[in-house]
């Protein structure tokens, strides 16, 4: 396809991903970095969910009628332990082959989906001690850094924390802030920062597709449309395995 084209299809991407993060609080890296990954390239893909997710999550944050109310002490836990994870993932992210991050990307994103639907609510699940954070820090952080798909170990570990989904959402969106400046700065040394050369176009899906969202989720409510992501989430994952074969 020829760059008009792409952009238009990254655009749609992009879109789609900030709606459903906006719906369901979850996706929005799952959704978009199989195909982007297939698309871009895996450093170019990371580099742009980056970028582009930062945007959606403030943009949660600031339709707000609220302060945020992250649990302060789970974040700083969640943080530090992300930093070695971090550096870790943007070496990898250096180091393997291009199919071989799009297979890794597309399978994770099936295995989130599995892990999803097979764990426990939060209401169900059984407390853990925080000293799992650490465990929990360094997964997310080295996938956050070679795949941008960071958030299912922090979702599993938070959820046997019990925290209420509130709390949980604000966690996960103050965490991805809190690591941004070390994600950009593992990424810059380790010499895989490529951004998409039209990335402000990408920006404006991000934010469109997160006021969408949000009205969505004002006007309905959002379980519905559980069944509906899960289904977005293993297309794309699919997709993206399927691309590995051409």
């Amino acid at each position: 396809m020829d760059q008009s084209q792409l952009l238009v299809l990254l655009f749609a991407l992009i879109f789609v991903s900030a709606l459903v993060q906006s719906v369901s609080g979850f996706g929005y890296a799952l959704f978009s970095a199989p195909i982007l990954t297939a698309l871009l390239g895996g450093p170019m893909a990371v580099s742009t969910i980056l970028i582009t997710g930062t945007a959606c999550d403030l943009a949660i944050l600031g339709v707000r009628r609220r302060l945020p109310r992250p649990a302060g002490g789970e974040v700083l836990r969640l943080a530090l332990w992300s930093a070695p994870g971090m550096v870790c993932g943007a070496w990898l992210l250096s180091a393997l082959p291009a199919r071989w991050l799009q297979g890794f990307v597309a399978l994770t994103v099936i295995l989130a989906v599995v892990l999803r639907l097979s764990s426990p609510t939060t209401a169900d699940a059984k407390p853990i001690r925080p000293s799992w954070g650490s465990l929990a820090g360094l997964a997310s952080g080295a996938l956050s850094t070679s795949t941008s798909l960071g958030g299912p170990p922090t979702v599993l570990y938070l959820t046997h924390r019990r925290l209420v989904p509130l709390v949980m959402r604000d966690t996960l969106v103050t965490l991805s802030l809190a690591r941004l400046p070390l994600g950009f700065a593992a990424l810059v040394v380790a010499g895989v920062w490529d951004m998409y050369a039209y990335w402000p176009v990408l920006l404006v899906a991000a934010l469109g597709g997160q006021a969408v969202g949000t009205q969505v989720f004002h006007r309905y409510a959002a379980a519905r449309y559980e069944r509906i992501v899960m289904l977005l989430l293993v297309t794309s994952g699919v997709t993206a395995l399927l691309m590995t074969t051409q």
